[in-house]
């Protein structure tokens, strides 16, 4: 008995798996040598939109480590299409710890914890083609400290615009 529930177990965690990355689009993410996130260090990240009649979510993948020195990150964040047209531009206020408690948010094993923060929903590309996205810390300081890696997650939603 504690065998077949051992499998009905990982059969769950498999499906489980499977259904949250069959939306996937999408993924990269860029490492900071020293856990150190350089002001004038961009991360770009270049991809291709090929079907330009559905929606997309954009998420930022971030890693950080207990000793981060603050409990937010301000990212700018901003959207080209393949002619270096800017499209979009934001920055955003991502909470990484609790500012009541000092827990941090994210899940994370040991020290280190990992975000995926939404930062656009329902984005829908005017064109099919290349588009770029730069992040930057905008924390005013030359050297964040404690910032493992940042990234780039894009997820094709089911429904798409109607013809």
């Amino acid at each position: 008995m504690k065998q077949y529930l051992n499998s009905l177990f990982l059969l769950f965690l498999a499906f489980v798996a499977f259904s949250c990355t069959e939306n996937r689009y999408y993924e990269e993410n860029i490492d900071f040598s020293d856990r150190i996130w350089q002001m004038n260090e961009t991360a770009s990240f270049t991809f291709n939109i090929d079907d330009d009649s559905s929606y997309y979510e954009l998420y930022l993948n971030l890693r950080n480590d207990v000793q981060y020195p603050y409990r937010n990150i301000y990212v700018h964040y901003t959207l080209q299409d393949s002619t270096d047209r800017e499209l979009e531009k934001e920055l955003q206020n991502i909470q990484l710890f609790d500012p009541k408690t000092g827990e941090p948010f994210g899940s994370g094993v040991s020290s280190i914890y990992s975000h995926q923060v939404l930062l656009k929903d329902s984005v829908l590309f005017p064109r099919e083609g290349r588009y770029t996205i730069a992040l930057k810390q905008y924390m005013r300081t030359d050297s964040l400290q404690g910032v493992y890696s940042v990234g780039l997650r894009i997820d094709k939603q089911s429904s798409s615009v109607n013809p």
